[in-house]
């Protein structure tokens, strides 16, 4: 093939669909397809319109070769079937009769990996029939992978035919796909002067940390020489909040001493509690990194290309929070943090507003950032209430919740009073792993526990008399719309009326089911 083969939008007109379907109905499709029945225009017209456009970001696709369309390529919702937490698209593929034996299906798959990648699947998977021959080489010879081999029941017929199942991945598959929880300590293991004192509070709060569930637990770590100007003066919120003092003094006296960082992360190594710093200038940064997994960079250091480019270089996960940053801003740093060699990065959402108001916090951006940047992105929130805005962003997709926490609202600081008690954390991080728990595949389907309950109150077309062999079939004399409970269940309703003034096959007991052949 000396052309490259594009790809191009099928679109609902009537011209596409007339296409569709005369490729759809070519003999050898028919024997390969799950439906052997031919379609029928204006019906397939309608059919096409309303079914084969169901995911908006993965259109159906006309493969181009020589511009001439060699095969058309369709797109559906489907479960993973071996990690229901990674997202998967199931793909099904025809080839026009004259472009078949020419080695197009395997080239075709390929390159259509790449593009369903950029839209953030994770998986695509396949069902192909057993006699496939061809199909089933194709999607090996194109790096899927063969799961198995099951009996498939066609809901519309209950056919039961063989298929070969496979997978294509497309990402990583990782350990953990549970939301990474950060209980942030950030200062608050300062409560006054006594050194001690602090020292036991900022291990109190790694073992309230762990105790509540939380992944990770975070410190702060910092000079406040390398933060503010000498003279940069009061903050006007937490003068409201009555800590009338220069920045250079709340920020002196609550600074962590370097001697603690080896203890801590050695605590929470027993606690087996992942140890997070933020690092406000690359010396603190060189103090941290040998003790943490992953790194943190505050929202106003966004900007800050040396802890960038140190984050970048150490070759560990980055999680970058946002507040009071612009659309371009995390542009340059995401593209900065790359370019010098970062590889895992995390966004977070973020209100640097302390506490935020609940009409700030912006969690419809969650999917717009991660659409944007191509990365994962989380939530890093200031609001004060312990579970409304964690729940809403996990179920906004964020892949992680980092949030504030102290022993004592009362305790003296700038931080205390809008942090979460620990009664308040432990019931944040229930909250999200109960909404992690609610979720599902994303795809709707019938879950295992409606099975039974489906079987017994799905409506079908019953037997409402004996009917023997050579009736006539007639709505309201001896078939009606009803739950079928422990008799055998009826085909769909939608099948009434094709039904009504037709002879009955067969001797039907009173209360079972009209089968599809049964007419």
């Amino acid at each position: 093939m000396s052309e490259e083969i594009a790809f191009e939008l099928v679109l609902p007109t009537e011209r596409h669909a007339q296409l569709v379907m005369d490729w759809r109905n070519d003999s050898h499709t028919l024997e390969m397809s799950f439906h052997s029945k031919p379609k029928k225009w204006p019906d397939f017209f309608t059919e096409f319109k309303s079914d084969y456009f169901s995911l908006p970001d993965l259109p159906p696709l006309l493969a181009i070769f020589m511009k001439e369309p060699i095969a058309f390529i369709r797109f559906r919702a489907a479960a993973n079937p071996i990690n229901p937490n990674r997202r998967c698209c199931e793909i099904s593929i025809n080839v026009a009769p004259k472009a078949r034996g020419k080695g197009f299906g395997k080239k075709i798959l390929v390159e259509i990996q790449k593009f369903v990648a950029l839209q953030e699947y994770d998986n695509i998977y396949a069902e192909i029939k057993k006699e496939n021959v061809p199909s089933l080489k194709a999607f090996t010879a194109a790096g899927f992978t063969y799961l198995d081999e099951i009996s498939k029941t066609i809901e519309d017929s209950k056919e039961s035919i063989v298929i070969s199942r496979f997978l294509a991945q497309l990402s990583p598959e990782k350990k953990n796909n549970e939301v990474y929880v950060i209980a942030e300590a950030g200062s608050n293991w300062h409560i006054g002067d006594d050194y001690e004192t602090n020292r036991k509070t900022a291990f109190g709060l790694i073992d309230v940390a762990k105790e509540s569930g939380a992944n990770a637990v975070k410190f702060q770590v910092y000079r406040p020489e390398t933060i503010y100007v000498k003279n940069a003066g009061q903050s006007d919120y937490l003068s409201a909040a009555g800590i009338k003092r220069d920045m250079q003094d709340i920020f002196s006296e609550s600074a962590m001493p370097y001697e603690w960082i080896r203890e801590l992360a050695k605590h929470c190594q027993s606690a087996e509690i992942d140890f997070m710093a933020s690092a406000f200038s690359p010396e603190s940064f060189d103090q941290i990194n040998a003790y943490v997994n992953s790194h943190k960079i505050a929202s106003y250091e966004i900007g800050h290309i040396h802890l960038l480019e140190k984050a970048a270089k150490s070759g560990k996960p980055l999680f970058l929070s946002t507040g009071g940053a612009t659309e371009e801003e995390i542009k340059w740093a995401v593209e900065f943090y790359k370019k010098h060699g970062g590889k895992e990065l995390t966004l977070l959402q973020c209100t640097a507003q302390y506490p935020a108001e609940v009409q700030s916090i912006n969690l419809n951006v969650i999917p717009w950032m991660k659409h944007r940047f191509k990365v994962p992105v989380g939530l890093s929130d200031h609001s004060r209430h312990p579970t409304v805005a964690p729940v809403a962003a996990v179920a906004l997709g964020a892949c992680a919740v980092e949030k504030h926490f102290t022993l004592d609202n009362n305790l003296p600081g700038p931080d205390h009073a809008f942090a979460l008690t620990p009664p308040e954390l432990l019931e944040m991080i229930h909250a999200i792993r109960r909404t992690e728990a609610m979720l599902g595949c994303g795809i709707k389907m019938i879950q295992e526990e409606e099975r039974e309950l489906r079987a017994f109150a799905r409506r079908g077309i019953q037997a409402i008399a004996e009917i023997e062999s050579g009736d006539v079939l007639k709505e309201g004399v001896n078939i009606a719309i009803l739950r079928p409970g422990k008799r055998t269940q009826g085909i769909h309703p939608k099948h009434i009326y094709e039904l009504e003034g037709k002879k009955a096959k067969r001797t039907i007991p009173l209360g079972d089911g009209v089968q599809i052949d049964d007419f």
